[in-house]
């Protein structure tokens, strides 16, 4: 029995000595020699990697006003592991979240230690949360991106999503400058997710997004928002938009559409709405084309605004007729008043038969049309311009007066830009600089290039002038600022042919005629009105924007002494020079005569006329020419003469001319004043 005990004593002894030494062994094992390891993984399993949101730079208008930014905005995520009754949480949460308790139950069961139940608490919520103390319930605080004037530019601006990334627009086109770097925080925390006060803790900073400043005007914005929002709806129209651009820069000042969308609130709008139709989208221009067509005839001398052109009822081309507006057709007429009177058939002509097909298609792709401008803008359309050498004679007919050519908003205000520019076609932008570590840099643009001659820009010019004075584009006209611009009807094209009863109407215009400060395009898309033309209905709108910009701008008016413009004296002046000074006080000027200088002109020097009148000037065909016979000629004969031949004449007496110098036969100098004296009969 004794032996028996002492042989369970030692097998118990045994025992305890070999576990002893088995977790002695073990314990130095994990202490000794896994001690790093072990310690390593413990730490990792303790640590917790947090990235730190960067703040997303600011989107300002050209003046420094905030158009979209950033906010802290409470956000809430679970670790579904601590949930201990989904049920019951999903219960208290959903009034507060305002998310389907069904789904919050979805959320709280999903496996792992991290779901997102929503990232916009508002923030009279969030201490109704905290209240509620449910473990495994966290909220944190995250940037949101918030636009403070709200549908103002929201086309141009674009939206950034959930994570606050761009998604459209400005903001996902300067994505890499607006963005910045994101931070990572190391940070050692309890079971529970509670930050250990005294554990390791490792943080690397964000590099918040950049600052951009775009090229619009809020104020210029503002103004083109109002009038086209107010223009759609009076003509009860599908959409409208106004773009505007400084010519000399190629900064756009506005790009206005309608209908809108609160970027605030994107998700309840569509695409549709959202895009910016005068950047993506291309519509066949009409009668505004043919500012380009004319400019890249009269830079070839193919044609001159006081050339003799016919336009006839209608003009054939292959097996089309294409008709003026006129059922008789205007006859024979200038160049000149078949721009002002937007003659069709005058321009199909020109295209079709009078232009080498070459050149004129080099002017077309010069002046930016069939390609992208290369806006700074994720989108942007290239417009339809077929090949060259897929063109017909129909085909060119219709390019003639704007249609078979399908251009962006933003072509046609660049290309116009070019007239207004002396001919010098500019690199459009949004972006004009950017703000980093308090540092402004100026965004670099592209060189210009020249498409026509300064003359021929200035020529246009008038010709635009002349168009808004006495021409389709009387609407436009605005009291004490001379301005110049082209109307605009085309037919929606469908699959087919044109849809008859649908139509895009539009007016394309700069002013001041002297010193273009601003080109703007005014578009409204198919109108449900019974006067469906550009002149009636895109004009108004135009002169409505520019009329207040100008003001805003600070351009003063060019009306002088009561409203009258006095008129300087051009003889002596080169055609050129004398057209120049003209339009740069708002009057129009005729040629008269094929002389290099002007000899004469009426009204004459120093009389005061309503701003916008005609001055003719008659311009002698050389230099020196003869002096005509005035003797035994009436003094109404021998004026009516003078002017013919772009003679000054003094006068001394009334009657019948007796006495002339220099004498019939002589030569005079183009300024030379002929002196007559006359005696009663």
């Amino acid at each position: 029995m004794i032996k028996n005990n002492k042989m369970r004593l030692g097998l118990i002894f045994f025992l305890v000595i070999s576990m002893a030494i088995l977790i002695t062994g073990r314990l130095f094992y994990l202490q000794i020699v896994r001690n790093k390891e072990l310690s390593e993984r413990a730490l990792y399993q303790r640590l917790k990697l947090e990235i730190i949101a960067p703040e997303r730079g600011r989107i300002l208008d050209r003046n420094g006003k905030e158009l979209a930014i950033s906010l802290p905005t409470p956000a809430v995520f679970a670790d579904p592991s601590l949930i201990k009754d989904p049920q019951k949480a999903a219960k208290d949460l959903a009034p507060i979240l305002e998310i389907d308790e069904k789904q919050l139950v979805k959320l709280l069961e999903t496996p792992g230690n991290f779901v997102w139940l929503t990232r916009k608490l508002p923030s009279e919520k969030k201490e109704e949360l905290r209240k509620l103390k449910l473990k495994g319930i966290r909220i944190i605080s995250l940037p949101r991106r918030f636009y403070p004037e709200g549908v103002l530019a929201a086309s141009t601006i674009g939206i950034a999503g959930i994570d606050n990334q761009g998604l459209e627009g400005i903001e996902v086109t300067y994505e890499s400058y607006l963005a910045g770097e994101a931070g990572l925080a190391t940070v050692e925390k309890d079971p529970i997710g509670r930050e250990i006060p005294v554990g390791f803790t490792e943080k690397t900073f964000p590099e918040n997004g950049v600052d951009i400043y775009l090229t619009l005007d809020a104020v210029i914005q503002h103004t083109a928002e109002r009038e086209i929002t107010k223009a759609v709806k009076d003509c009860k129209a599908k959409a409208g938009l106004i773009i505007a651009m400084e010519p000399t820069s190629g900064d756009i000042l506005a790009l206005a559409q309608y209908p809108q969308f609160d970027p605030n609130n994107f998700t309840s709008s569509t695409i549709e709405v959202r895009k910016n139709k005068a950047i993506t989208e291309s519509f066949e221009p009409g009668s505004t084309f043919k500012v380009f067509i004319a400019a890249s005839a009269i830079e070839e001398n193919i044609i001159k605004p006081d050339t003799i052109v016919d336009d006839p009822p209608f003009y054939k081309v292959g097996d089309r007729l294409i008709r003026c507006s006129s059922i008789w057709g205007h006859g024979e007429e200038t160049f000149l008043e078949a721009m002002e009177r937007s003659c069709n058939p005058v321009f199909a002509k020109l295209a079709a038969e009078d232009m080498d097909k070459e050149v004129l298609y080099k002017y077309i792709k010069g002046f930016g049309f069939g390609e992208k401008t290369g806006l700074d803008f994720i989108g942007e359309a290239n417009g339809i311009l077929a090949a060259k050498d897929k063109i017909n004679q129909v085909g060119w007919a219709n390019i003639g007066f704007g249609q078979g050519i399908a251009v962006t908003p933003l072509q046609l205000v660049t290309a116009m830009s070019a007239i207004a520019n002396d001919g010098f076609l500019p690199q459009p932008t949004l972006v004009k600089s950017y703000k980093a570590n308090g540092q402004l840099i100026e965004k670099q643009v592209q060189s210009k290039r020249q498409v026509i001659s300064s003359a021929t820009a200035q020529t246009i010019r008038m010709m635009l002038r002349s168009v808004v004075v006495n021409g389709s584009g009387k609407r436009a006209e605005i009291s004490g600022f001379p301005v110049g611009g082209k109307t605009g009807t085309s037919q929606v094209a469908e699959k087919g042919g044109y849809a008859s009863d649908r139509f895009v109407v539009s007016f394309l215009g700069f002013a001041p005629l002297d010193d273009p400060q601003i080109v703007a395009l005014v578009v409204i898309y198919e109108p449900a009105t019974t006067e469906n033309l550009g002149g009636v209905l895109a004009a108004p709108v135009f002169k409505e924007f520019i009329s207040q910009t100008l003001q805003y701008l600070g351009i003063r008016t060019r009306v002088v002494s009561g409203g009258k413009v006095c008129v300087p004296d051009l003889a002596g002046k080169t055609r050129e020079d004398a057209i120049k000074e003209l339009t740069k006080i708002g009057l129009r000027g005729i040629i008269k005569g094929e002389g290099s200088k002007v000899a004469s002109q009426e009204p004459r020097s120093g009389s005061f006329v309503e701003d916008n009148a005609t001055v003719t000037l008659f311009c002698a065909l050389q230099d020196l020419l003869e002096t005509p016979r005035f003797i035994g000629l009436s003094l109404s004969q021998a004026e009516a003469l003078a002017k013919l031949r772009g003679i000054k004449l003094k006068i001394k007496g009334n009657g019948i001319v007796a006495n002339q110098k220099p004498e019939p036969g002589s030569m005079l100098q183009v300024d030379e004043i002929v002196e007559l004296t006359c005696i009663a009969h």
